[in-house]
């Protein structure tokens, strides 16, 4: 398929829902610009309007926020439009900012963030839960009175473990946030993601996202290409630098677990050669064996339910073991990173499972081929998960901006 990048942006309009704002307001007539924005570690989307205010609706109005937007985007490349829907994302306006005034004209950019990110700052949750940690989640999103009560669609994966806590007043996405890494997706496996895209909430298996079979096919083309699944630009991110890595504890560590309730403790020592690896680390003889970073954890058990403190007890090292794998498992899966710019897609989500394909560039260097018989490099090349995504319109081009990472390490 050619591509040509272009867009028409056939609404965007300022809802009032009650605000101070008399009525709804157009937008589209002063050549707005959008950054759309999705994040598997952010509870939120978030969308920024940049336009040109004609009639200065932002400083004669005096807007206060909480006014919802209704976008709508049409990419002639696509046969899906690109929808914001205030009955249904419910972006509220968040912060107005860069209003600028000159002798001509004014320009302004409004942020938005989801309704449900403004009433988590709102609710605390003091009461004590048990049972089932994804059941928990989705109370807390759902059914709880001093929780988020969204309507929103909820795709989880079942965890296995119960969990027993009292909520301390916290927010609810940061109590949810806080059961990620204690969620068990099986009896050895660790560890969730929570955030929200287009198509609502979700609270992920880790191992679940990233077993997920890919959406696209993406290909760096060696000579110039107008298709619109081609890799426009793309850098590598890979922390190289050995001191800071041996700081972090990236290739051994000595964890303690401190275990208040039983004035106990249990030592978790790591090393990533514990770890199997589709690329080998590798690591030089003076970092090997040696722990560089020693931490101090308090073992999250929970709160005890009566007569059940024996049996815990016994399966505290096991909890101190799983706990550290997943903390470690989830600083190996961000610690290399992808960057890729690719022509707009609407059909595209944070949480995502995507495939790249660069080309090799050595003409010595042999390798396994495409499906299209061209040698491609697998040292970049496979399956990525979509970690940030980022939808940019303006000035008449458009792209689709990706944060992808994978799974080197294997526990």
């Amino acid at each position: 398929m050619s591509y040509k990048g272009s867009y028409f942006i056939s609404k965007c309009q300022l809802v009032a829902n009650g605000s101070s704002l008399e009525e709804d307001y157009d937008i589209t007539r002063g050549n707005p610009s959008i950054n759309y924005y999705e994040s598997v570690t952010s509870p939120s989307i978030s969308m920024t309007v940049s336009f040109i205010d004609i009639d200065q609706m932002v400083s004669q109005e005096g807007i206060t926020g909480g006014e919802m937007i209704d976008l709508e985007v049409i990419i002639p490349d696509f046969d899906q439009k690109f929808k914001i829907e205030s009955k249904k994302q419910k972006l509220v306006l968040n912060s107005v900012r860069d209003v600028v005034t000159s002798t001509n004209k004014q320009t302004a950019t409004l942020e938005f963030v989801s309704d449900e990110s403004l009433v988590n700052e709102t609710c605390r949750v003091n009461k004590k839960f048990t049972g089932n940690v994804t059941q928990i989640v989705k109370e807390l999103l759902q059914t709880e009175p001093k929780g988020i009560q969204t309507k929103k669609e909820i795709k989880s994966d079942d965890a296995v473990n119960k969990y027993s806590f009292v909520g301390n007043l916290k927010r609810p996405f940061e109590t949810i946030q806080w059961l990620c890494p204690k969620a068990q997706a099986s009896s050895r496996n660790f560890g969730f993601l929570f955030f929200e895209n287009r198509d609502g909430y979700h609270f992920k298996s880790v191992e679940n996202l990233l077993k997920q079979d890919p959406e696209f096919l993406y290909q760096k083309p060696d000579r110039p290409t107008e298709t619109d699944l081609r890799i426009i630009e793309s850098r590598l991110n890979q922390s190289n630098d050995v001191g800071m890595n041996a700081r972090m504890g990236m290739y051994s560590n000595k964890t303690i677990y401190i275990d208040l309730q039983n004035e106990a403790h249990e030592v978790i020592d790591f090393n990533v050669s514990e770890f199997k690896s589709k690329k080998p680390l590798k690591v030089i003889d003076t970092l090997k064996d040696k722990p560089t970073r020693m931490m101090f954890r308090i073992l999250d058990q929970g709160a005890l339910q009566s007569g059940a403190a024996k049996k815990e007890v016994e399966k505290r090292n096991e909890l101190a073991v799983y706990q550290n794998l997943s903390y470690i498992r989830n600083n190996l899966l961000f610690s290399q990173s992808l960057n890729i710019s690719v022509p707009i897609n609407p059909e595209l989500r944070a949480g995502q499972m995507i495939e790249v394909q660069f080309p090799l560039k050595s003409e010595t260097k042999k390798d396994t081929t495409d499906r299209f018989g061209k040698e491609k490099d697998n040292d970049i090349s496979g399956k990525y998960l979509i970690a940030e995504l980022r939808h940019v319109m303006g000035d008449g081009k458009s792209s689709t901006q990706l944060n992808l990472i994978r799974d080197l390490f294997t526990a």
